[in-house]
Protein backbone atom coordinates (compact mmCIF):
# COMPACT_ATOMS: atom_id res chain seq x y z
CA UNK A 1 0.00 0.00 0.00
CA UNK A 2 3.07 2.73 0.77
CA UNK A 3 4.22 2.44 -2.30
CA UNK A 4 0.73 3.72 -4.09
CA UNK A 5 1.55 7.12 -2.35
CA UNK A 6 3.85 9.35 -4.47
CA UNK A 7 7.36 9.80 -3.63
CA UNK A 8 8.47 12.23 -1.49
CA UNK A 9 8.63 16.31 -2.21
CA UNK A 10 11.89 16.59 -0.40
CA UNK A 11 15.13 17.45 -1.36
CA UNK A 12 18.06 14.89 0.25
CA UNK A 13 19.34 17.75 3.05
CA UNK A 14 15.26 17.82 4.03
CA UNK A 15 15.38 13.96 3.55
CA UNK A 16 18.08 13.78 6.05
CA UNK A 17 16.86 16.24 8.57
CA UNK A 18 13.54 14.74 8.81
CA UNK A 19 15.83 11.32 9.29
CA UNK A 20 17.52 12.78 12.62
CA UNK A 21 14.15 14.45 14.10
CA UNK A 22 13.07 10.92 14.07
CA UNK A 23 16.48 9.67 15.88
CA UNK A 24 15.82 13.00 18.26
CA UNK A 25 12.39 12.42 19.18
CA UNK A 26 13.43 8.85 20.37
CA UNK A 27 16.73 9.62 22.25
CA UNK A 28 15.02 11.89 25.03
CA UNK A 29 15.30 9.36 27.50
CA UNK A 30 18.76 8.54 27.10
CA UNK A 31 21.35 10.08 29.13
CA UNK A 32 23.65 12.65 27.35
CA UNK A 33 22.07 11.97 23.45
CA UNK A 34 23.16 13.89 20.84
CA UNK A 35 22.75 14.16 17.05
CA UNK A 36 24.55 15.48 14.43
CA UNK A 37 23.86 16.09 10.96
CA UNK A 38 26.85 15.04 7.97
CA UNK A 39 29.33 14.93 10.76
CA UNK A 40 33.28 13.73 9.49
CA UNK A 41 34.20 11.16 11.56
CA UNK A 42 37.68 9.86 11.67
CA UNK A 43 37.78 6.03 11.22
CA UNK A 44 40.98 3.73 10.88
CA UNK A 45 41.04 3.96 7.13
CA UNK A 46 40.12 7.39 6.96
CA UNK A 47 37.55 9.82 6.98
CA UNK A 48 33.75 9.46 6.67
CA UNK A 49 30.91 12.04 6.20
CA UNK A 50 27.97 10.15 8.24
CA UNK A 51 24.45 11.80 7.32
CA UNK A 52 23.17 11.40 10.90
CA UNK A 53 25.06 10.37 13.94
CA UNK A 54 23.40 9.57 17.22
CA UNK A 55 25.44 9.54 20.69
CA UNK A 56 24.31 8.36 24.19
CA UNK A 57 25.07 7.51 27.41
CA UNK A 58 24.08 3.81 28.90
CA UNK A 59 24.60 2.02 31.62
CA UNK A 60 27.97 4.43 32.18
CA UNK A 61 29.34 3.72 28.30
CA UNK A 62 29.69 5.72 25.31
CA UNK A 63 27.80 4.51 22.09
CA UNK A 64 27.83 5.73 18.44
CA UNK A 65 25.33 4.92 15.88
CA UNK A 66 25.69 5.97 12.90
CA UNK A 67 22.68 6.34 10.17
CA UNK A 68 23.03 7.45 6.22
CA UNK A 69 20.11 8.55 3.92
CA UNK A 70 19.37 7.30 0.59
CA UNK A 71 17.42 9.35 -1.22
CA UNK A 72 17.35 6.53 -4.21
CA UNK A 73 14.76 6.09 -7.63
CA UNK A 74 15.78 2.22 -6.98
CA UNK A 75 16.17 -0.05 -4.79
CA UNK A 76 19.17 -0.15 -2.51
CA UNK A 77 21.60 -2.70 -3.17
CA UNK A 78 23.84 -5.04 -0.50
CA UNK A 79 26.72 -3.13 -1.51
CA UNK A 80 25.29 -0.17 0.17
CA UNK A 81 24.99 -1.55 3.17
CA UNK A 82 28.04 -3.63 3.21
CA UNK A 83 29.71 -0.10 2.81
CA UNK A 84 27.94 1.34 5.78
CA UNK A 85 28.91 -2.03 7.72
CA UNK A 86 32.01 -1.22 6.98
CA UNK A 87 32.07 2.31 7.92
CA UNK A 88 31.17 1.09 11.41
CA UNK A 89 33.42 -0.82 12.04
CA UNK A 90 36.38 1.51 10.94
CA UNK A 91 35.09 4.32 12.91
CA UNK A 92 34.11 2.42 16.20
CA UNK A 93 30.32 2.64 16.06
CA UNK A 94 28.19 0.08 18.07
CA UNK A 95 24.89 0.30 15.96
CA UNK A 96 24.19 1.84 12.36
CA UNK A 97 20.82 2.18 9.91
CA UNK A 98 20.26 2.97 6.72
CA UNK A 99 16.61 5.03 5.79
CA UNK A 100 15.84 5.06 2.26
CA UNK A 101 13.07 6.36 0.31
CA UNK A 102 13.08 3.77 -2.67
CA UNK A 103 13.35 0.68 -0.30
CA UNK A 104 15.45 -2.61 -0.48
CA UNK A 105 16.55 -5.54 -2.44
CA UNK A 106 16.09 -8.88 -0.75
CA UNK A 107 19.87 -9.13 -0.47
CA UNK A 108 20.29 -6.06 0.55
CA UNK A 109 17.26 -7.15 3.34
CA UNK A 110 19.25 -10.91 3.91
CA UNK A 111 22.06 -9.10 5.16
CA UNK A 112 20.83 -6.08 6.87
CA UNK A 113 19.08 -8.99 9.14
CA UNK A 114 21.97 -11.03 9.46
CA UNK A 115 24.64 -7.98 10.73
CA UNK A 116 22.08 -6.60 12.82
CA UNK A 117 21.39 -3.32 10.86
CA UNK A 118 18.14 -1.32 10.90
CA UNK A 119 16.55 -0.81 7.31
CA UNK A 120 13.99 2.07 7.14
CA UNK A 121 11.80 3.24 3.96
CA UNK A 122 10.84 6.25 4.38
CA UNK A 123 7.17 7.38 3.00
CA UNK A 124 5.03 10.04 2.80
CA UNK A 125 3.19 10.23 6.42
CA UNK A 126 -0.01 9.12 4.38
CA UNK A 127 1.47 5.84 3.90
CA UNK A 128 0.09 5.25 8.05
CA UNK A 129 -3.71 5.55 6.45
CA UNK A 130 -4.84 2.67 5.27
CA UNK A 131 -8.32 1.53 4.19
CA UNK A 132 -10.33 -1.05 2.24
CA UNK A 133 -12.56 -0.04 -0.44
CA UNK A 134 -14.31 -2.00 -2.49
CA UNK A 135 -12.83 -0.78 -5.76
CA UNK A 136 -9.64 -1.09 -4.08
CA UNK A 137 -8.44 2.77 -4.74
CA UNK A 138 -6.37 4.78 -2.50
CA UNK A 139 -8.43 7.00 -0.28
CA UNK A 140 -7.08 9.85 1.35
CA UNK A 141 -6.85 10.58 5.01
CA UNK A 142 -9.32 12.12 6.90
CA UNK A 143 -8.12 16.07 8.11
CA UNK A 144 -8.54 14.37 11.43
CA UNK A 145 -6.00 12.15 11.48
CA UNK A 146 -3.16 14.62 12.04
CA UNK A 147 -0.80 12.21 10.06
CA UNK A 148 2.77 13.75 9.95
CA UNK A 149 4.51 15.04 6.33
CA UNK A 150 7.06 12.08 6.21
CA UNK A 151 7.08 8.46 8.23
CA UNK A 152 9.11 5.09 8.14
CA UNK A 153 8.85 1.85 7.72
CA UNK A 154 11.17 -0.54 9.52
CA UNK A 155 11.50 -3.33 7.75
CA UNK A 156 12.35 -6.80 9.76
CA UNK A 157 11.76 -9.70 7.73
CA UNK A 158 8.11 -9.94 6.85
CA UNK A 159 7.19 -7.53 9.02
CA UNK A 160 6.72 -3.80 8.92
CA UNK A 161 6.87 -1.25 11.60
CA UNK A 162 6.13 2.37 11.90
CA UNK A 163 8.90 4.80 12.36
CA UNK A 164 8.04 8.56 13.05
CA UNK A 165 8.60 11.35 15.75
CA UNK A 166 5.57 10.16 17.74
CA UNK A 167 6.63 6.32 17.02
CA UNK A 168 9.58 5.31 17.50
CA UNK A 169 9.32 2.45 20.06
CA UNK A 170 10.11 -0.59 17.31
CA UNK A 171 13.50 1.80 15.93
CA UNK A 172 14.26 2.60 19.58
CA UNK A 173 14.37 -1.69 20.71
CA UNK A 174 16.83 -1.75 17.12
CA UNK A 175 18.51 1.10 17.94
CA UNK A 176 19.01 2.08 21.55
CA UNK A 177 20.17 0.48 24.73
CA UNK A 178 17.60 -2.63 25.46
CA UNK A 179 19.49 -4.60 22.06
CA UNK A 180 23.08 -3.04 22.54
CA UNK A 181 24.54 -6.27 24.37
Amino acid sequence: MEDRYPQLSLSPIDFERHVRSMLDAMGHSLLEYNSEHREVIQGSDGDYEIDVTARFEFLGMNFLVLVECKHYKNSVKRETLQALHDKMRSVGAQKCALFTTSGFQSGALRYAEAHKIATVKVADGRSMYFTKSMSAELHEPPPWANLPLVTGWLINGNHRSVVSEDHGEYLEGVLFPKTLS
